[in-house]
C-alpha cells in the first residue's frame, strides 16, 4: 500500500526537530532540477531545511558531509537507480538511521514493492500529494526520534 493517502500536515511546532532543535534536514535527489526546486519550495514552506542533489554520487557526498535527517529519492536516474541509492545512503549514514522516501513517475505496484525491498520507508508516485508527503516525513522523523531516545 502506498503512502499517497494522508492527512493534513501537522502544524510546524509539532514537527520532529533535527539535532539541537534545528529544522530537520531533507536531502532531495532527482536528476531533474525542476523537480528538486519544486520540492524544495514546498518543504521549506513546511519548516524543513533542504539540500538538493541531481545525481547519486552528489547525494552520497552530501549525505556523508551533512548527515541528513531524511532523504527523498527519485527512482529513475542515470548512472544509479534510486533503489540502489537508497541502500547506499543507508549504509553511508550508518550507524545513524536514515529514513528514505522513494518517488517515481511510474505507478506500477512492482515499483512500489521494489522500493520497499530496497529498504525504503515510503513510496510516492509523482507528482506527490504534498500534504501526504509532509505527513509521511513527519511520521518517519517522529518514529526515528522515539527509537533514538
Amino acid at each position: 500500500m502506498s503512502d499517497q493517502e494522508g492527512q493534513t500536515p501537522r502544524p510546524l511546532q509539532d514537527k520532529a526537530a533535527g539535532p539541537e532543535g534545528r529544522k530537520p534536514l531533507v536531502l532531495v535527489v532527482d536528476d531533474m532540477p525542476d523537480n528538486t526546486y519544486v520540492l524544495r519550495l514546498f518543504l521549506e514552506e513546511n519548516g524543513y531545511e533542504v539540500m538538493e542533489a541531481t545525481d547519486a554520487h552528489q547525494a552520497l557526498t552530501l549525505a556523508r558531509e551533512r548527515k541528513p535527517d531524511i532523504a527523498i529519492c527519485d527512482v529513475i536516474m542515470p548512472v544509479m537507480l534510486g533503489w540502489e541509492l537508497c541502500q547506499k545512503l543507508k549504509l553511508t549514514c550508518a550507524p545513524k538511521y536514515l529514513p528514505v522516501i522513494m518517488l517515481t513517475s511510474k505507478s506500477a505496484e512492482l515499483d512500489e514493492i521494489r522500493s520497499y525491498e530496497s529498504s525504503a520507508d515510503a513510496h510516492f508516485t509523482k507528482p506527490p500529494n504534498i500534504p501526504a508527503l509532509v505527513e509521511a516525513i513527519d511520521r518517519l522523523l517522529r518514529a526515528h526520534a522515539r527509537t533514538a531516545d
